[in-house]
C-alpha cells in the first residue's frame, strides 16, 4: 500500500511539472505578449518597452521559465500583470465564492443522479426507463454555457424569478436579506452545474445497479422476504458505488478551479472567471498559479479516486 501511494505521488509530481511547463511554453510563445494586452495603448514606445523590462518580457523564454519554476518551487507565485496584485492573495479571494458553488452543484448532481438511477434500476427497460435514459443522456450532452443560457432567458427575463448574474445584488443588504439575495443568486448557476453533471452519475451508477441487482447475494436478499427497493438500497447500491467514487473523485478539480463556462456566463467571481481573464490579458503569474492549482486538484482528485476504489474494491487490488 505504501509503495502504491508513494509511485503515484512521484507520478503526480511529474505530471504536475509536465503541465505546467507546457502551459508557459504555450502562452508565452503565442503571438504578443502581456504589455500589448494590459499596458495602457497610449503610452509611448519607451515607456511600453520599460513596462516589458520591469516584467521581465525582455528577457530569453529560457530565462524567464527557469526564474518562474524556482521562484514557485520556493513559494512565491509572483504579482499578478493585470491586477498588481500578489497571486495568492487573489487566489484566496476568488477560491471560497468558487467552492461555495461547485460544492452545492455537485450536491444536487449527486442526489439527482443517484435518484433517477435507482429509479431507472427499479424497473430496467420500461418506459419509464427509457425516458429517463433518454433525459440523462441529453443532459449529459448539453453545453454548460447553453442549459445556463437557456435557464437565465427562462427564469430571469421571461418570468422575472431570479437575477440573471453576478453573485450579489449592486445594493447591499445585511442579514437575512444578504442571505436571501446570496441564495437566489446560486439557484441558476447551481441548477446549471447540477443538470449538466447528474445525467453522467445516473448514466454509469444506473448501468452498475442493473448489474448488481442480478448477482446471488440480491437474490438471496429478496429471497429471504426483502422487498426488491430494500435489496436494491441496502445491498446492490453500496457494491455499485465504485463508479460513483470514482466520477465524485474525479469531481475534485471541479471543486477547486470551478466551472469555467458556467462562471463566465454567470459573471460569478470565482477562480474559473478569474483564470479566464488572466488568459485574456496573458497575465502568466496568474494563469500559471491557477494552472497549478487545477492540475495539482486533477492529481489529487485521481490518487484519491484511485485509492478509494482500491480499499472499497478487493477485486482491483493487485
Amino acid at each position: 500500500m505504501t509503495r502504491r501511494v508513494l509511485g503515484r505521488i512521484a507520478a503526480s509530481l511529474v505530471v504536475l511539472w509536465v503541465v505546467a511547463t507546457g502551459t508557459y511554453g504555450l502562452v508565452a510563445l503565442a503571438p504578443g505578449d502581456a504589455s500589448s494586452r494590459i499596458a495602457d495603448p497610449r503610452l509611448p514606445a519607451a515607456a511600453r518597452e520599460r513596462w516589458r523590462r520591469d516584467f521581465g518580457l525582455d528577457r530569453p523564454l529560457p530565462a524567464r521559465y527557469l526564474g518562474w519554476l524556482a521562484a514557485t518551487l520556493r513559494g512565491d507565485l509572483d504579482v499578478s500583470w493585470q491586477h498588481r496584485r500578489p497571486v495568492a492573495g487573489l487566489l484566496a479571494e476568488a477560491l471560497p465564492p468558487t467552492v461555495l458553488l461547485t460544492s452545492l452543484g455537485l450536491l444536487v448532481e449527486t442526489l439527482g443522479g443517484l435518484a433517477i438511477a435507482v429509479v431507472q434500476a427499479m424497473r430496467p427497460r420500461s418506459r419509464l426507463d427509457r425516458w429517463l435514459g433518454a433525459a440523462s443522456l441529453l443532459g449529459y450532452a448539453a453545453p454548460p454555457f447553453a442549459v445556463g443560457l437557456g435557464l437565465v432567458w427562462l427564469f430571469s427575463y421571461a418570468l422575472g424569478w431570479l437575477p440573471p448574474s453576478h453573485m450579489l445584488s449592486p445594493a447591499g443588504q445585511g442579514g437575512w436579506a444578504h442571505g436571501r439575495d446570496l441564495a437566489a443568486h446560486l439557484v441558476l448557476p447551481v441548477a446549471t452545474i447540477g443538470l449538466t453533471g447528474m445525467g453522467a452519475l445516473a448514466r454509469y451508477t444506473r448501468g452498475s445497479l442493473v448489474e448488481e441487482r442480478s448477482q446471488g447475494y440480491v437474490l438471496a436478499a429478496l429471497a429471504r422476504g426483502c422487498s426488491r427497493r430494500r435489496a436494491l438500497l441496502a445491498h446492490a447500491l453500496p457494491n455499485a458505488a465504485l463508479p460513483l467514487v470514482t466520477v465524485l473523485g474525479l469531481s475534485l478539480p471541479f471543486l477547486v478551479s470551478g466551472s469555467l463556462l458556467v462562471e463566465v456566463v454567470f459573471a460569478w467571481p470565482g477562480m474559473g472567471q478569474l483564470l479566464f481573464q488572466a488568459a485574456l490579458a496573458r497575465d502568466i503569474p496568474l494563469l500559471m498559479a491557477g494552472t497549478l492549482v487545477g492540475t495539482a486538484a486533477v492529481v489529487l482528485g485521481n490518487v484519491l479516486a484511485d485509492l478509494a476504489a482500491w480499499w472499497l474494491d478487493p477485486r482491483v487490488r493487485p
